[in-house]
């Protein structure tokens, strides 16, 4: 075989070598990941004063008196740098279908003289020492000028969904999402189309 040949048969296999190094990784897109914005999964819209958001219900998720009462957090590495928080849900609405819980409401506690941003930032180091004993994966996007911290988290058989964000003047939201984890693929379109619903007044 003549040097002419093997340069013209060597010319494609390059091409394609350096086409699949160019090549990008496959796109996920962030909405897929994390929000959808398909309003036939949801159900009807709340509009909050105190809270100073709207969102939905994923759709089939009914509104319950406040099963939850308000959860302490202290202990660990927030009791160390003398933080104790609480989540105050304010709504819980429940799937008979899938037992599916979901609930949204205020952050409260941490140390006063600390910045908004940071406080919100203490509370996410407090949830993630709490869970370090499950699988945890902390991932993080922006939707409606909004950025939102996403923990998903598997305990035992449930999986869980924590979202926290900051409203316009400050206050951590929180809002959660549990469902049996045989149950998860049934109801992720519509949790997440519920996250993509939120938006600010």
């Amino acid at each position: 075989m003549t040097s002419k040949n093997i340069y013209v048969r060597t010319i494609p296999i390059l091409i394609l070598i350096l086409l699949a190094g160019c090549k990008s990784k496959p796109e996920v897109s962030v909405s897929a990941e994390y929000f959808s914005n398909d309003k036939t999964k949801l159900g009807i819209e709340v509009t909050d004063q105190e809270l100073g958001i709207r969102f939905s219900p994923p759709i089939g998720w009914e509104l319950k008196q406040t099963l939850i009462s308000k959860r302490a957090m202290s202990g660990g590495k927030s009791s160390q740098l003398g933080m104790n928080f609480s989540y105050n849900p304010i709504y819980v609405f429940f799937n008979d279908t899938t037992s599916g819980l979901f609930s949204a409401g205020k952050v409260e506690g941490g140390d006063s003289s600390l910045t908004k941003s940071a406080r919100l930032n203490y509370y996410k180091s407090a949830l993630a020492d709490k869970y370090k004993e499950n699988k945890i994966v902390i991932g993080s996007f922006v939707n409606s000028g909004i950025a939102f911290t996403h923990l998903k988290l598997e305990k035992e058989n449930l999986f869980s969904i924590k979202l926290l964000f900051m409203n316009k003047i400050g206050d951590v939201i929180q809002f959660d999402y549990t469902v049996p984890a045989n149950r998860l693929p049934h109801v992720i379109a519509a949790i997440n189309a519920s996250i993509g619903s939120i938006k600010f007044m």
